[in-house]
């Protein structure tokens, strides 16, 4: 019975999944060599996994830029995982717009136009570049942003994998009062990612292509979320025998025999049943889940620890100090040519 059943502690895991083909390494280095004609960045991350789904390499390329953070995939979220998010960017980065979408409505869409409307204001044109790591939904949130803004279908590839989008495209008209064009780019993980469960976490949420993380092993990471969070609803959909349990294997047996999966020698075929469930979380069946740490101390932590969001805060105070030296040196050069003027 589910009020006897007792949850892992603790996940075990110690394989740090690493995957950076060739295009992606193509892609970054085309990202430096078009960021001069980039007016705004536009950086997308996984709502399921807000920190995990940062890529520190982008940080230092784009941190200087103006940006907007959009937390796409919201639906799939937990929704109280909003407000923290908000209040620490308020806290560490307050000149960063933090905006959330989802697939399921148009409203964070349109924010997303309007606020970069407001960019568009202080010029005739404005090119912005959408960046992120895999699979975090950008190619979707761009041809959601066309239609809107335009009218107009598809401009950029979309599909369940990560990789699709395998080099940086032209630029793609999105709203024409203010004119806005952006600019797709591929998805780039990070060379190294140093933390095993963080390498896990990407890959359950699709940012690395499944058969390089072993399905079963992403399966057995999710039981344990799905346990540790009292969500049981899994043990009656599939009919697990005696209820919730931490045995991945019993659980896999349960959705192979639910849905059939069954070789061609009568033995249950575990991976098709690790797909399958696999799908169904990415879906949102199982609920929706935040899998990283953002409680209020996770947080500090994170913005105390990262470098970006200190070279963006140093950058911001190297723009203020010449922005006071130029006023400095016009006020000066006002105050000579009153002079002047008075002397003749």
């Amino acid at each position: 019975m589910t009020s006897s059943f007792i949850p892992r502690a603790t996940f075990l895991y110690d394989r740090v999944i690493n995957w950076f083909p060739g295009h992606m390494a193509k892609g970054i280095r085309v990202i430096s060599e078009r960021l001069n004609s980039v007016d705004l960045i536009i950086e997308v991350r996984d709502a399921r996994i807000p920190l995990s789904s940062i890529n520190p390499n982008f940080e230092s390329i784009v941190g200087r830029k103006p940006r907007m953070i959009v937390y796409n995939k919201f639906d799939l979220a937990d929704p109280e995982s909003k407000i923290p998010l908000i209040d620490a960017f308020a806290n560490y980065s307050p000149h960063t717009p933090v905006l959330f979408t989802s697939s399921n409505t148009d409203n964070g869409v349109r924010r997303i136009l309007n606020r970069a409307s407001e960019y568009a204001d202080r010029i005739p044109m404005l090119t912005v570049m959408v960046v992120g790591m895999p699979n975090v939904g950008k190619s979707s949130l761009i041809n959601s942003l066309r239609r809107i803004g335009v009218g107009k279908g598809k401009a950029a590839p979309t599909g369940a994998q990560p990789g699709i989008t395998r080099a940086v495209v032209g630029t793609i008209k999105v709203l024409e009062d203010p004119t806005i064009y952006l600019i797709d780019t591929p998805g780039v993980m990070v060379p190294h990612i140093p933390q095993p469960v963080e390498s896990l976490k990407v890959a359950v949420t699709g940012g690395i292509r499944d058969h390089l993380a072993d399905e079963q092993v992403m399966v057995d990471y999710l039981l344990y979320r799905l346990n540790k969070a009292n969500y049981f609803d899994y043990a009656t959909r599939f009919k697990v025998p005696d209820g919730p349990t931490n045995d991945c294997n019993l659980l896999l047996e349960s959705v192979a025999r639910r849905i059939g999966a069954i070789s061609k020698g009568q033995e249950l075929d575990l991976t098709m049943a690790a797909k399958f469930f696999l799908k169904q979380y990415r879906l949102g069946k199982m609920g929706r889940y935040t899998l990283d740490d953002i409680s209020p101390e996770a947080l500090i932590r994170f913005f105390e620890q990262s470098k970006s969001y200190e070279t963006e805060s140093s950058a911001s105070r190297r723009q203020a100090k010449k922005l006071a030296k130029l006023q400095a040196r016009k006020e000066q050069r006002e105050r000579h040519s009153s002079i002047m003027t008075e002397v003749s």
